[in-house]
């Protein structure tokens, strides 16, 4: 009975512990996936046409995402129209969905398409994390 009271103690510690962790981040921006295709079709102009799809993998949605986009500019042609914008800086896109989250998993991607010369790279930089009744930033990236 001694050992099952020690073992009861001991689990409720470490729930303590892991529940008064404010570092503890549910969500990492390696958990969104970004995925490009060329899409088949002529090339006019020398335009190749792209779809991209932004998968959550976290357990949580997502919000106010910030892509860094180098070579992303205003006369990239993007359908849907308005689905990313970019700062004022160019350096990072916003993925604009009128204030909904990524949800969970692959049947929640967003998808969209664009016409370049060449691929544009697409890379999660910044999310707000919605779980439960808290949201918070994403941890930014490890430096490598």
């Amino acid at each position: 009975m001694e050992a099952m009271a020690k073992i009861f103690v001991f689990l409720l510690l470490c729930c303590f512990c892991a529940a008064g962790n404010a570092s503890y981040q549910p969500c990492k921006l390696s958990d969104l996936d970004v995925t490009q295709a060329v899409m088949p079709g002529p090339v006019v102009g020398g335009y190749r046409e792209y779809a991209v799809a932004l998968t959550n993998g976290c357990v949580c949605s997502q919000i106010n995402l910030k892509l860094a986009c180098p070579g992303f500019n205003p006369s990239v042609r993007v359908y849907p129209a308005g689905v990313l914008s970019m700062d004022r800086e160019g350096k990072l896109c916003t993925l604009t969905l009128n204030g909904s989250a990524i949800g969970i998993g692959p049947e929640n991607a967003v998808m969209f398409s664009y016409s370049s010369r060449s691929q544009i790279s697409f890379k999660p930089v910044s999310s707000t994390i919605v779980c439960s009744d808290a949201s918070a930033p994403a941890p930014a990236p490890e430096s490598s």
